[in-house]
């Protein structure tokens, strides 16, 4: 039999009460209307953009670091370079300047066509030479021990002040030359050591610039 229409409206009426009652007991949960809330496109938009700039400025950050410190490796390897190749020049310069000084003393001892004035000139020139070079082959020394680990490299370089200390005892035992003075044989002998000693200080000096270029090269 069918309801009528005052039936159905009850039925209507019961339903919708029921889900009232159903909606007082068990209200929607607070994590289902975040749930809801995070994933609305707009939120989701909003949220990608975020993590976008934030992915990317840190991306930004780590290349620059890591370029920053590339810089300043290169920096110090190309400080280190500098450094090493003006002690370089530095030892040869000192080295180069002290033994031509021995040279031209040395060389009053021979021929007959020297001044007293070029006599004293050279002798003044070794005294201020020699002054300079007791205070920069210390200082040369604690350099190289300083800045190149070769440990020949200052064997060398001790080998160079040893000569070169053999070098001023000569000129500390041997007479001025005056002119057309004739030079005796004892003289002459100790005139021709400084010369070999300045010849093996050359030598040993080409030998210590060979052992510093690759140190100084190095990366």
């Amino acid at each position: 039999m069918p309801l009528s229409d005052a039936e159905r409206d009850h039925i209507i009426d019961v339903e919708r009460l029921k889900e009232e009652i159903r909606r007082t007991l068990q209200p929607e949960s607070n994590q289902s209307k975040w749930s809801k809330f995070w994933q609305h496109p707009a939120i989701l938009l909003v949220l990608g953009f975020i993590c976008t700039g934030i992915a990317g400025s840190g991306l930004t950050y780590l290349w620059k670091h890591r370029d920053w410190k590339n810089q300043q490796a290169y920096l110090l390897e190309q400080r280190s370079f500098d450094r090493k190749t003006a002690l370089i020049e530095s030892t040869f310069r000192e080295v180069a300047t002290t033994t031509a000084a021995g040279e031209d003393l040395l060389s009053t001892y021979y021929g007959e066509n020297w001044t007293e004035k070029d006599v004293e000139e050279r002798w003044e020139n070794w005294k201020r030479t020699s002054l300079n070079w007791r205070i920069q082959s210390k200082v040369l020394s604690a350099r190289l021990a300083g800045n190149f680990s070769n440990p020949d490299i200052q064997s060398k370089f001790q080998e160079i002040a040893n000569k070169r200390k053999q070098l001023g005892n000569i000129f500390l035992n041997i007479p001025r030359r005056k002119k057309n003075e004739a030079i005796d044989e004892g003289i002459l002998k100790e005139v021709r050591r400084g010369n070999e000693l300045v010849n093996q200080i050359s030598d040993l000096l080409h030998e210590c610039g060979a052992l510093m270029a690759p140190e100084a090269n190095k990366p």
